[in-house]
């Protein structure tokens, strides 16, 4: 999501012309949106989870045809969440017998021009696909038929052409009913699994290298190999791989970041939950498609699941950024405490947390061969993941809403200071 909005941006004002009228009037000194028009918390989540599987549902599909409900609340639960994996942003949506009003405001660093990126735009009712009532950039109503050619080019340049406007035109209409909008859209062209299947492809880890990730793959086959089984610290697999990634970077023309990237995306892939799988996409048909012998059986503080959370952290943060790291490991969280799931944990958020850490400091140019030379030597977890005692887990539905309400309240917000302060303290992170 985050690409496809950047690719949009760039295309909105990628006119010589309008340049720098786009670029001044799409950024402002007051926010269109000043609130956000819900705050994220456990019946937001359960309102996405089921908005997600309708949508599945109806895009796997036989029928040529079908059909699915958007109330008002499903669509600000949807954006309370997608807002926080957008750096200062916040959005709201109105759904009426009218149509659908939208709008979203990001807040930007200090800049001489203005502090807010403005953009708004209506939805009418329709049974001849997608019509929009206007389109604005700031201060700048655009016409709104410009919009939908440009999502398409955004999708374009993301799905492979023609996509974007195959994409759009499944939508064959819109309908209105008090705070309701109904979507119609007919069958993707080759079919809705190669649509979602394309998707997948282009919202993947983009694995710059993969030849150089392989080689520390490979590592950890050699590693498990030897280990022969039986559960066992991730410690015994860190040494080893950083000794590798010291190794590599001192050779003639070694580079530590991209060892310690190359590094981090192997254990990602060889230890992470599906989703690495996923986001790896092809490259890991091709490049990773081997044994992971010993991967069920590596823990931390006596743990399996943590080593998930920390190591897939690591490798969304480098696939998409530290923001939408976050907000996919809490929204994690947050849909576990409901019906089925294992409840809330902020053991879970601090290995989240911890792994996007490491992402962030084995990358960094000032830490990269700091980081590698410890990781080399590294003889306990306490050295790489920080301290969870006494921080709660297994939270249910009831218990979250009761103790802390949503993820803005005071209390939420001194637990994950608290979580912060554990890392701090941790040798690897604490020190610049």
């Amino acid at each position: 999501m985050k690409r496809l909005l950047a690719v949009l941006f760039l295309i909105l004002l990628s006119g010589v012309a309008g340049l720098g009228y786009l670029a001044v009037q799409s950024i402002e000194d007051s926010p269109l949106v000043t609130e956000q028009s819900t705050i994220a918390n456990t019946e937001q989540a359960r309102r996405v989870k089921n908005l997600m599987q309708r949508f599945e549902a109806g895009a796997r599909t036989n029928k040529s045809r079908a059909e699915l409900s958007v109330t008002e609340q499903d669509l600000e639960g949807l954006l309370a969440f997608a807002a926080r994996g957008v750096p200062n942003a916040r959005a709201d949506a109105q759904i009426s017998e009218r149509g659908l009003e939208a709008r979203l405001t990001i807040e930007l660093p200090a800049n001489p021009i203005g502090r807010y990126f403005n953009l708004s735009f209506g939805l009418l009712p329709s049974e001849q696909g997608l019509v929009l009532s206007h389109f604005s950039l700031g201060g700048a109503s655009l016409p709104p038929d410009l919009l939908l050619p440009v999502i398409g080019s955004a999708l374009d340049a993301l799905l492979g052409n023609g996509n974007g406007a195959k994409i759009i035109g499944t939508v064959r209409a819109v309908r209105f009913s008090g705070k309701e909008m109904t979507l119609a859209y007919a069958s993707y062209e080759g079919g809705s699994k190669e649509l979602i299947s394309r998707i997948a492809e282009n919202e993947q880890l983009r694995i710059a290298d993969p030849e150089r990730v392989h080689i520390y793959f490979a590592r950890l086959q050699e590693i498990a190999a030897e280990l022969r089984g039986g559960y066992v610290s991730l410690t015994r697999y860190m040494g080893p791989v950083f000794t590798l990634a010291v190794k590599r970077s001192a050779a003639d023309g070694g580079d530590a970041v991209s060892e310690n990237k190359a590094a981090i995306l192997a254990l990602a892939i060889y230890f992470g939950d599906d989703r690495m799988s996923k986001l790896a996409g092809n490259s890991e048909r091709k490049f990773f498609s081997g044994s992971k012998f010993g991967s069920h059986n590596v823990t931390i503080k006596g743990r399996h699941d943590l080593v998930q959370h920390y190591l897939t952290s690591a490798g969304l943060q480098l696939a998409a950024g530290v923001d939408i790291a976050n907000a996919i490991g809490e929204f994690k969280e947050i849909a576990d405490t409901l019906r089925g799931g294992s409840g809330f944990s902020f053991s879970d958020i601090a290995g989240d947390r911890a792994g996007v850490v490491l992402a962030e400091r084995a990358v960094n140019t000032a830490n990269a061969k700091r980081i590698q030379e410890k990781l080399a030597n590294v003889k306990s977890e306490a050295e790489f993941f920080p301290d969870i005692a006494g921080l709660p887990d297994n939270i249910t539905q009831t218990q979250f809403e009761s103790r802390f309400g949503d993820v803005e309240s005071q209390r939420y917000l001194d637990l994950m200071a608290d979580i912060e302060r554990r890392i701090a303290q941790v040798p690897l992170y604490g020190e610049n």
